[in-house]
């Protein structure tokens, strides 16, 4: 079943049942310039998701001004994902509580060249997140995993400190495990 990534993790990592294909390991290239060395590049990238999450941590769905920290770390299809997904659930008058918790930060991939994207294999654990209505049944799927198994993806952006911005979410299977 196709679930809300909203709905399983603060409405965030948007589409993480969308796909679901094995992904191979490939090494790492050479780095694009913006970072010296590989190990910078995917601390920066780890820095990124985490500081995404803890924005998504503090989202107020009554509140659409707290959405915007989240934006802040996305662009593209994940930006989008966001931007629909919110719209929804604060139109739903949707509240969430609890706090997702990455558990598992690991590089994947990092491509060079002018336009580098990087992608990092995650865990998040979204077991105290809820989601209920207003009359405070939960809208949560039975089916929803404890712990969700992503691929994140993200490009180099001089827009946030760390250089890299998220562009896409999506499910994840293989190593490492989230179980």
């Amino acid at each position: 079943m196709v679930f809300r990534v909203v709905a399983a993790a603060l409405a965030v990592a948007v589409v993480l049942g969308t796909a679901t294909a094995c992904q191979p390991e490939p090494a790492p290239s050479p780095s694009s310039g913006a970072f010296a060395t590989e190990t910078e590049a995917f601390a920066a990238a780890e820095e990124t998701y985490r500081a995404y999450v803890d924005a998504l941590n503090q989202v107020d769905l009554s509140d659409p001004e707290t959405f915007e920290a989240v934006y802040a770390w996305t662009t593209g299809d994940a930006n989008a994902e966001a931007r629909r997904s919110f719209s929804e659930m604060h139109a739903d008058r949707l509240s969430v509580s609890g706090e997702s918790v990455p558990t598992i930060v690991r590089p994947r991939v990092w491509g060079a060249g002018e336009d580098s994207e990087i992608q990092v294999a995650v865990c998040l654990d979204v077991s105290r997140v809820t989601l209920t209505n207003e009359i405070g049944e939960s809208v949560v799927s039975e089916d929803r995993p404890d712990v969700q198994s992503m691929l994140v993806t993200m490009t180099d952006s001089n827009v946030t400190d760390t250089r890299w911005i998220i562009s896409e979410f999506a499910g994840r299977e293989g190593e490492p495990s989230c179980a």
